[in-house]
């Protein structure tokens, strides 16, 4: 696909379609879906919901941008940064509101300047760092997924652990 617009609408909808497949997936997906579905409502756990739908979506059209190594090269830093970038818009917010619909507000703003950042065309001079960064992020949702932290954005806001500990 030439026109660049056109790209990033087809990814950004296939990103937001997956994703709230991997939404309506929360608590149901088995050991596996629990990979890549959220598993709580931990803010690192709700980041999820850009990463691997975003994954998904630019292997699925790498084709459209030059092939795989163009687009993941382009997507590198993205892929790197948004997601943790919305696990820390999500934790600032946390304290202030449990509502569903800023979470959600979050992962639609994030998925949207994160794949417009993606669609970008320029390639970084560092794209091997980036390329690691984004892959390392990868492992770290394996990794927390299997062996969660207890602590900071790992913990669920609605669990009664996360907001205070009770002295008696």
């Amino acid at each position: 696909m030439k026109d660049p617009f056109s790209r990033f609408a087809v990814r950004l909808t296939a990103a937001l379609l997956l994703g709230l497949g991997l939404l309506l997936l929360h608590g149901h997906g088995g050991a596996v879906g629990q990979l890549f579905a959220p598993v709580c409502a931990s803010p690192w756990e709700m980041s999820k919901l850009f990463y691997w739908p975003s994954l998904a979506v630019l292997l699925l059209t790498a084709g459209l941008s030059g092939g795989m190594k163009k687009t993941f090269c382009a997507a590198a830093p993205s892929l790197a940064v948004t997601p943790l970038a919305l696990c820390l818009v999500l934790w600032a917010v946390s304290p202030v509101t449990e509502r569903a619909g800023v979470t959600l507000v979050a992962w639609v703003t994030a998925t949207v300047i994160g794949l417009a950042l993606a669609n970008q065309e320029r390639i970084s001079r560092r794209r091997a760092v980036w390329l690691v960064l984004a892959a390392a992020v990868g492992a770290a949702y394996l990794l927390f997924t299997l062996f969660p932290p207890a602590a900071g954005p790992f913990l669920d806001p609605a669990d009664a652990a996360a907001a205070a500990v009770i002295p008696y």
